[in-house]
């Protein structure tokens, strides 16, 4: 096996060797764009059902209130997927090519009890979950219909991001990139069929949007598939892999629970401030379903830089060498603060054309410009927290990432939005800071939804401060698989 970088054979590619800035461009440039890719489904669905004519506004806002509700019921599983590259990569690094079937067929064992729990549950508890948000009653039944496809869509995603961890793990970042592309460019074709109909396939509008997602990950499953086989064989498992090994589940629960408990705490927040965004109508879920998805799609290089450290540091520690390892922990700070600078910059002085991209109401656009001229220094902001969550992920410390995400959303930005937006003193919570909560609340007076966006800047400010901090101590540098 050669150790040259960017040569990669069944057994993955060395990460421990070789020019580190070059290693780490080579596998977060494909990450990068596999993300851009999974961006579009949404930033499709968005585009076309902003055509809708008079049904644009309600369109896109389904298509908003859809996004935080299938990120919370889905984020009990997104632990796993950092677990499989966790775990792979610090095996790849201390050569351990055994381990990593076992860590295979013990996901196959997890993922499928999983799946099934999550759709039972999820579908069971939708309509109580749309209750919850307020989602208005002119919207609420489209927004079911809606959610219920893209709910089933999501089992199938999960088999995707569960071959994409075994790959980064590996060190092959262009495989599960080559599915991603296909997949995505199937859904950009599908989406104006199905939603304003075509020969034989009816107009089907919003629901429309889901049923090209969900085709479109279903193909991206079967891609899954056939790359295992024909990429990395190696690290199918046989029967006795299957079995369940306590030691080894013991291992990937250690570090998927924490992070799967970040994850949903983080998206059940992201529930409750949906519900506070909802109480004010279909113009204001419009620009913050809009903000999202820009918002992303810019923190798409952090998150590829983020992913492709976490499989560098893994197999370093693996291996043994933390200087490596931490050294490239510099490179991906280094280029992500270059990348998002860029990135934030067109955020803050473009934000009203990219609003009108989606949406050309002039209601809508208003309340967009102010929303990207602060978002956009809370996506820097993040773009700095995501680097160290890399490092953390990639050594299977997955509790400083719990405590992070829980911190930024439970105890800054709710607080905050509470406090800013006047809801505090609306329902005198804490009656005794009342003259101060009213104080800090008088900007917001006519336009209270903004201390969503101001919240975003102070939580992420104080946690990337957090995350430096606990990066310093350098408890992270003890790979998991040697605990």
């Amino acid at each position: 096996m050669s150790n040259k970088v960017g040569k990669f054979s069944q057994q993955g590619q060395d990460l421990t060797q070789g020019t580190l800035w070059k290693t780490l461009l080579i596998l977060a440039l494909p990450i990068m764009l596999s993300n851009f890719m999974q961006m579009f489904y949404n930033l499709t669905d968005a585009f076309w059902l902003g055509k809708l004519g008079e049904n644009a506004r309600n369109a896109v806002s389904v298509a908003g209130i859809a996004f935080p509700i299938v990120f919370f019921l889905s984020s009990f599983g997104f632990g796993f997927v950092i677990a499989g590259t966790t775990l792979i990569s610090q095996y790849k690094g201390a050569g351990k090519q055994e381990k990593i079937k076992d860590v295979v067929g013990q996901f196959i064992l997890i993922l499928s009890v999983f799946s099934f729990i999550y759709l039972v549950l999820s579908l069971f508890f939708l309509e109580d979950i749309l209750h919850l948000l307020r989602v208005p009653a002119e919207i609420f039944q489209i927004s079911k219909e809606y959610i219920f496809i893209i709910l089933i869509g999501t089992i199938f995603m999960f088999v995707f991001l569960a071959y994409q961890s075994f790959a980064h793990g590996l060190g092959d970042t262009v495989s599960p990139m080559k599915i991603q592309m296909i997949s995505v460019g199937l859904n950009v074709v599908l989406d104006p069929i199905f939603i304003f109909g075509f020969s034989f396939i009816p107009r089907l509008e919003t629901t429309g949007a889901a049923y090209a997602t969900l085709i479109s990950r279903i193909v991206a499953t079967i891609l899954s598939f056939y790359y295992i086989k024909a990429k990395i064989p190696i690290i199918i498992p046989k029967k006795r892999n299957i079995i369940p090994d306590p030691t080894m589940l013991k291992r990937i629960m250690k570090i998927s629970i924490p992070a799967s408990l970040g994850q949903s705490m983080t998206s059940f927040g992201f529930l409750l401030l949906q519900g506070f965004v909802n109480s004010f109508g279909t113009v204001v879920i419009s620009v913050f379903s809009i903000g999202n998805r820009l918002n992303g799609f810019f923190m798409m290089p952090a998150m590829g830089v983020s992913n492709a450290l976490a499989s560098i540091v893994g197999q370093n520690l693996g291996a043994g060498k933390m200087k490596r390892a931490e050294q490239s922990v510099k490179y991906a700070m280094a280029l992500v603060i270059g990348i998002m600078g860029f990135g934030s910059t067109l955020l803050f002085f473009y934000g009203a054309y990219f609003t009108k991209f989606f949406i050309n109401d002039p209601a809508v656009v208003q309340i967009g410009i102010r929303m990207f001229q602060v978002t956009s220094i809370a996506s820097l902001e993040f773009a700095v927290i995501f680097v160290f969550m890399g490092a953390f992920n990639g050594a299977g410390h997955t509790r400083a990432t719990m405590l992070l995400n829980v911190v930024r959303l439970w105890g800054l930005r709710i607080p905050f939005v509470l406090l800013l937006s006047g809801i505090g003193v609306k329902y005198n919570i804490y009656e005794i800071f009342q003259p101060i909560m009213e104080l800090f609340a008088k900007p917001f007076a006519d336009t209270p939804y903004d201390a969503l966006w101001v919240s975003m800047v102070i939580s992420n400010f104080v946690i990337a401060i957090w995350a430096g901090i606990i990066y310093k101590k350098g408890n992270w540098k003890k790979a998991t698989i040697h605990d």
